[in-house]
């Protein structure tokens, strides 16, 4: 018996080691900050920061709610028939796609600061497309007009019922990195409400049907329709560079199918 105790005595302290070491393990997950790879996702074999992931699908979030409905004549922009490059992007438009998310609806007049206005601005299209600050004509819905004695925006974006509103919807299929660029592939299609239903249609011109669906929860299945007509549905890609801010900004619109 009394040989079998040094032998024991090292169990104990082998033991004693490995939970030791365990419990720093734990303690360096939980407690100490992640380190910059933690930060990093991998796309086609290349490394990017997440971070920068979320801010393009903000960027992408922002185009869509400024183009994608009927209030405004600019409903379909950001889908052209072969391209746009952030160069010669309208000016006007790209003014209001940095606004939208801060015209709060209502029928009195609001204003909100050009600085404020221009640092989204540039967020979304860089450096490469110039800030100019002036009035927007965006139809019966929103007046937008520029004062430049106060240095602000002043806008009316009246109240409305957007139950039955026609819109484009989307589904991003592919991300892709290609050197300093982030390339989004989506399939884009245009709708109209009837009730419980939907219709789908190629484009807001409405000149190719592609057929209906009931709608779910008051809502479009996006997968269902990609499902049912993915293959007639418009393609684009919107690339996004990295600027000198080491931030993406939007840098061409094109369609590839």
């Amino acid at each position: 018996m009394d040989n079998k105790k040094p032998f024991i005595v090292i169990i104990i302290l082998l033991l004693l080691v490995i939970l030791g070491l365990g419990g720093y393990i734990a303690y360096e997950k939980i407690f100490t900050k992640p380190t910059t790879d933690e930060c990093q996702t991998v796309i086609d074999d290349v490394s990017i920061d997440i971070n920068k992931l979320y801010k393009v699908e903000d960027i992408l979030n922002k185009l869509d709610k400024a183009c994608s409905t009927n209030e405004t004549k600019y409903v379909g922009y950001i889908y052209p028939n072969e391209k746009i490059e952030v160069k010669d992007f309208d000016k006007k438009v790209a003014l209001y796609v940095s606004m939208y998310n801060e015209l709060i609806r209502s029928n009195t007049d609001t204003t909100i600061s050009i600085d404020r206005i221009k640092n989204r601005y540039e967020i979304i299209f860089g450096k490469s497309l110039e800030y100019k600050p002036t009035d927007i004509d965006l139809g019966d819905n929103i007046s937008i007009k520029y004062d430049d004695n106060n240095k602000v925006f002043k806008y009316k974006a009246s109240i409305i019922n957007n139950d039955h509103k026609e819109e484009y919807l989307v589904k991003n299929i592919n991300t892709k990195l290609v050197e300093d660029l982030v390339i989004v592939t989506r399939k884009v299609f245009y709708v109209t409400y009837n009730g419980k239903n939907a219709t789908i249609y190629t484009d807001l011109t409405k000149s190719t049907k592609l057929g209906e669906v009931s709608l779910k929860n008051g809502e479009v299945n996006i997968s269902e329709v990609i499902g049912k007509y993915g293959s007639k549905l418009k393609t684009y890609d919107f690339t996004f560079k990295l600027g000198n801010d080491d931030e993406y900004n939007l840098y061409r619109i094109e369609r590839t199918k």
